[in-house]
């Protein structure tokens, strides 16, 4: 009974506000990084509900996670959710299946990449965010904290406030120019060989540092709370 009390109240307390100049002082407090809206949004910006369950099996579209939206023609070019996205099961594992999805949807204008990568930097791309994801997954359980501060969740999740949204928005934007695979705005050579393949290795682990890795953490466990 206690249990459930408590709970009501950590669910009740995110739905309240907090000032963004006392924001400001909160996240800094609890250890989230001067630039956690990027650090943030470069782990969101493609999440789906398979790679959000991996955290939270129980969350639903409702999860308050700003994504880019997959038809870049659209209008709205950030959607307020991750998305449901459904793979093919012809091959026997998921990387394969990813590999199908990835070229089955080339020159469509709704595989959320836009027009300007080769298919195998798609497949980069792809890879890339799994690879991140599955990294967060392994540090999760020791770097949120066991009881989420009301809060901190509530001062990552007002994405509107903090610049997590307006950070994905930027990725949505550069998706129709370029490939941006960090959001350093830094020109980077299209992927053709080995040289070029040494520069895209070097900016996919750019947020693969411990820092960058809690950041996504945190937030992730908060979206859980609202599930």
């Amino acid at each position: 009974m206690f249990a459930l009390v408590g709970s009501l109240v950590i669910l009740a307390s995110l739905t309240t506000a907090v000032p963004l100049n006392t924001c400001k002082d909160v996240l800094k407090s609890a250890g989230l990084s001067g630039n956690f809206n990027e650090t943030i949004a470069h782990a969101i910006h493609s999440m789906n509900m398979d790679a959000l369950r991996m955290f939270n099996p129980h969350a639903t579209e409702e999860n308050n996670i700003p994504t880019v939206n997959h038809d870049l023609s659209h209008k709205n070019k950030v959607l307020p959710f991750a998305p449901e996205e459904t793979l093919g099961e012809d091959f026997s594992t998921h990387p394969m299946n990813l590999i199908d999805k990835i070229l089955s949807n080339l020159g469509t204008p709704d595989d959320g990449l836009g027009p300007n990568w080769s298919p195998i930097e798609r497949v980069a791309h792809v890879f890339h965010m799994w690879d991140l994801w599955m990294k967060i997954r392994t540090v999760y359980n020791d770097v949120v904290p066991r009881k989420p501060n009301p809060e901190v969740c509530s001062c990552l999740l007002d994405t509107e406030k903090n610049g997590i949204r307006k950070a994905v928005q930027w990725v949505a934007d550069h998706y129709k120019t370029g490939t941006p695979i960090t959001l350093l705005n830094r020109p980077i050579p299209k992927l053709v060989d080995s040289t070029s393949w040494a520069t895209w290795k070097n900016r996919l682990l750019h947020y693969y540092t411990p820092q960058a890795l809690a950041d996504a953490a945190r937030f992730i466990q908060c979206t859980a709370l609202e599930n």
